[in-house]
Order: C-alpha cells, then structure tokens, then sequence
C-alpha cells in the first residue's frame, strides 16, 4: 500500500491499495497544489479546530463567550474550524524512517478563528502490516479551549463506478444523534431502530428504504460504543465490483457519515463518502455530549486505523 501525503492541511491525497484485479486508488483528490487551495470540500484534510458544526459560531467556557468564524454563510454556524481552519493551513512535516511513518507538526496561536489557547498539534500517519494506515492525533493547550480533530478523506472504493451507490456500508451504531434544519444537534441521542440509519447490518448505499427506493443520503453523526475511549471496529464500507473493503477503527465517540452530495466539478456529487471518527456535533455548546474541552496540563489523544482488505468481487 502507497499513501501520499500533502503538508497543506496535512491531507491524505491518496491511498493506493493492491488487489487482484490492479492498484485501486481508496480516496479522491486533486492533482495539483492550485485545486487544494481553491477547494471548498475539506478534501482529504484534518479539520480543526473543531471538527463539524459549532452553532451560531458561538460557545463557552465556564462564564467567558468565544465567537469563532460562521464560514457556513447560509447558517451562520462555524464548520470545521472556519475558512481558515486547519484544512487551510501548512503543517511541518517529517519522516520517521524506523517507523514507516509520517508526522505534521502545527501550532495554532491562542486566538486563531475565535478559539483560545496556544494550541500545539500532532499527526502522525503510519503504515502498519501491508493495509493498514494508523493515525494518531495529539494536542495540548496552555489554556482552557475545546479541540476535536478529524480527517475528511472521501473514499470510494472502486472509481470505476463513480459514485458510491455501488457500494455497502455497516456502523456499529445503536444510536444517533438528529439535527434540525442548519444540520445542528437537538442535544437528543435516538435509537436507530426501526430508521434509515440502522446501518448495523450491511446495506447498500443506493436505496434510502424499500418503499421510495431513493438513495441513501447522510450528513449525520452516529453515536459509537466508545464511550471508554478503547479502540473498536466501528465501520466497514465495501465494493461488491472491486471487492475491496475497508474497515474503520477508532477511539472516539462519533462518527459523521457525509454521503457527499453536495461535491461538485471536477467531482460530481456522492463520488466518495467521508467517515469521520471525531467528537460530537457542537458538543462545546451540548453539555450532554462527550466533551470536547481541553485544559492545560491534558493530552487530547485519539486514534483512527483505515484497514483495508483486498478480496475477489462480489454480488
């Protein structure tokens, strides 16, 4: 396996996957540094501040108010760090030879996009066993913030068919977490029973339901049974045409399906789908939900393995 990394938003390019049938590209990217700066579609990147949506760009910590950037212009919510959130910037990169691995490196200074504290990052990306891509994350801080960090690769496991329709997908997911119209948190976690995200048996992404026989279409965070912060299998997404499958890994408590259906040129919409493992939606404003604050002294830590498994087609 051949991954490619890019010191811009310290975003994976490409995942190259040897299987029976030739070398299958996992992800989409671009060619060149000029779409990366042009993009609008966190492509491939690490997305922070804070991953996902803060309501109203706005939180607390204890009794102080912080308005960070409201780049989700038609909302006014902060996504994904703001326009120039870590998606955006450039990270420090280095080789770690001994370890067949990679590590970015940046430095968010206390009141960058809103948010407070020096914050001091690291990913590092590994290969480990021949399909297997390991990232780590850590932060720590020199006072009080909220961090919650995330890749937004788009994966599509068989390009041929471009677009994910093809595709199967299962999340071992008993609940969820529902949102209103500005895609933000009601605070509610709801059992997935008897919905169209019962996605714990594998089912095919080109169907909403039996009845209307539309397509499968999420931008939804599922509630993970990681609670204790242990590494579980949480997900598996498949392609019955090229018969690679991946399985995702991960510490964290969420995971946000986005069925990519608002990419466009030089994509076309639901060519790949983003699994991002991170922390719940506008949790620093949902007392409910894990938290995402990160104090002075704490090590923010998470880990998130793409392991991805060649096999012969299937139907």
């Amino acid at each position: 396996m051949e991954v490619t990394l890019l010191n811009f938003g310290a975003t994976i390019q490409a995942i190259r996957v040897p299987t029976e049938s030739g070398v299958v590209d996992a992800v989409l990217g671009y060619a060149n540094l000029g779409d990366y700066l042009r993009d609008d579609f966190y492509m491939g990147a690490t997305v922070g501040r804070v991953a996902n949506r803060i309501a109203a760009a706005r939180f607390w910590i204890d009794d102080n108010a912080f308005s960070v950037d409201p780049n989700e212009t038609q909302t006014g919510n902060c996504l994904h760090g703001g326009r120039n959130g870590f998606h955006r910037r450039f990270w420090q990169m280095r080789s770690l030879q001994n370890e067949a691995a990679v590590q970015c490196s940046y430095v968010s200074p206390d009141g960058e996009s809103g948010f407070p504290g020096k914050l001091e990052v690291t990913v590092k990306y590994q290969i480990v066993t021949d399909y297997s891509l390991v990232i780590d994350y850590k932060a720590t801080t020199d006072s009080d913030t909220v961090v919650n960090l995330a890749n937004h690769a788009y994966f599509n496991l068989d390009k041929q068919q471009q677009s994910i329709d093809s595709h199967d997908i299962q999340i071992e997911a008993d609940q969820f977490t529902p949102v209103d119209g500005k895609k933000i948190p009601s605070g509610e976690i709801r059992e997935v029973e008897a919905t169209n995200f019962d996605l714990r048996r594998r089912t095919a992404m080109r169907t909403t339901s039996s009845e209307d026989g539309q397509r499968r279409q999420y931008d939804h965070n599922f509630v993970l049974k990681n609670g204790d912060g242990m590494l579980r299998r949480v997900a598996t997404l498949s392609s019955p045409q090229s018969g690679l499958t991946m399985h995702l890994h991960t510490t964290q408590a969420g995971l946000q399906l986005y069925t990519g259906d608002y990419l466009s040129d030089p994509f076309r919409p639901r060519a790949g789908l983003c699994l991002e493992a991170q922390g719940f939606p506008d949790a620093p404003n949902q007392p409910a939900f894990p938290s995402t604050r990160l104090a002075p002294g704490d090590v923010y830590q998470q880990r998130t393995i793409y392991e991805f498994v060649p096999g012969k087609p299937y139907s």
